[in-house]
């Protein structure tokens, strides 16, 4: 019991700092991606904040494998390096002991894992995209500059506006559209940008004004007299947001024949899978000699661990392309890993015979204990 709350003790320790410094890395790069995508007008300046906190939000399912995997190692490679786990395999406790321990910390972020991947991640990028599409919607209302013609379509429609007394008055306005051989020609002394709450499309309405209709270098024109007309501006709207599959709640995934949903359901069960094998190999990967020091085995786990999330983008994409059949999908890689720590925990243990002797106290050998003791 007190060996068990030692270790957990320790990897929870570790994990705390190297949880901090991985998020404020990825903290960083969210920070200057968003606002990239603000400079660029991707975005609106007043959504930045909150697009950070959901970028943070989505990659928490990523970082946090990554972040028990690497505080298991460095935990456990403390133990060596500081010869504690020589006294602990005199006392009988062996890497048998130490994975039953690492389970009892898995199972708590297990479930972590499974919210973050399963339920806030999805959430977290339906947020995004909604703010996105809503920044496009109203695109048009931000892009108008008075005293200007404003095209938009690739120069279908040209709108001028004299003034804009409020963001969604117009004072002075045509509206010049082509379409085809024919185009056509809206003026009012008053216009508004109208939203339809039932839709989220956005209309300019003309109030008491003129239409022009006909074909440019000929004679016959048509000519309507109107009090209100209104007009759709570009862009998408908000009811008919086509969201990304990374954007769906996970049940809407679940018994789908859409290969790309398929792929999208295995890939949030795979970080959580991959988290727990992760973990399990960290207990006999952070074996080390007290001279190779605690840092020893980071620059081979983290190759590990671009390995396993690279082979995981793989298989998704194959799978996505039909090159897999989903019932294999994903999941070899995960058997890939887990004969991976079968062979590293037996090669620890020195083979079954190795971890049978290695379960017995060593009290129960007191005469070996004894020949140590005189030969010391």
């Amino acid at each position: 019991m007190i060996i068990r709350d030692y270790v957990i003790k320790e990897v929870l320790r570790t994990f705390l700092g190297v949880f901090v410094v991985l998020f404020l890395i990825i903290l960083s790069t969210q920070l200057l991606r968003s606002l990239s995508a603000v400079a660029e007008g991707k975005i609106a300046l007043d959504f930045l904040f909150s697009l950070i906190f959901l970028k943070n939000v989505a990659s928490l399912s990523l970082i946090l494998p990554l972040t028990l995997f690497l505080s298991i190692l460095l935990a456990l490679s403390r133990l060596y390096k500081d010869s504690e786990m020589v006294a602990l395999s005199a006392c009988g406790i062996g890497p048998g002991t130490l994975l039953k321990s690492i389970t009892i910390v898995l199972f708590s972020f297990v479930f972590l894992e499974i919210g973050l991947a399963l339920v806030l991640a999805p959430w977290a990028n339906h947020k995004m995209q909604y703010a996105e599409e809503s920044f496009k919607a109203e695109a048009d209302i931000e892009l108008i500059t008075p005293g200007q013609f404003n095209s938009a379509d690739n120069g279908s429609r040209v709108l001028y506006t004299e003034d804009m007394p409020k963001p969604s008055k117009l004072s002075n306005v045509f509206l010049h559209v082509t379409n085809g051989d024919t185009s056509s020609v809206m003026a009012s002394q008053n216009a508004s940008i109208v939203t339809d709450k039932r839709q989220g499309a956005r209309y300019i309405v003309f109030r008491k004004g003129n239409r022009y209709d006909g074909t440019p270098g000929s004679l016959d024109y048509r000519f309507i007299k109107f009090e209100n007309y209104g007009v759709l501006l570009e862009g998408k709207t908000l009811s008919t947001i086509d969201f990304d599959k990374e954007s769906m709640p996970s049940y809407k995934l679940y018994g789908s024949d859409k290969l790309k949903y398929i792929a999208e359901l295995q890939w949030r069960i795979s970080q959580v899978l991959m988290m727990i094998l992760l973990a399990m190999i960290a207990v006999p990967l952070s074996k080390s000699a007290p001279r190779q020091g605690r840092y020893a085995k980071m620059a081979f786990a983290i190759l590990l661990y671009i390995i396993y999330s690279n082979l995981l983008l793989v298989a998704m994409n194959w799978l996505r392309k039909g090159v897999v059949d989903p019932l294999i999908g994903m999941w070899w890689v995960h058997i890939m890993f887990l004969i991976l720590f079968l062979a590293l925990f037996i090669h620890q243990t020195g083979g079954i015979r190795g971890l049978k002797r290695r379960t017995h106290n060593v009290l129960h050998h007191s005469e070996e204990f004894d020949d140590l003791l005189d030969k010391g």
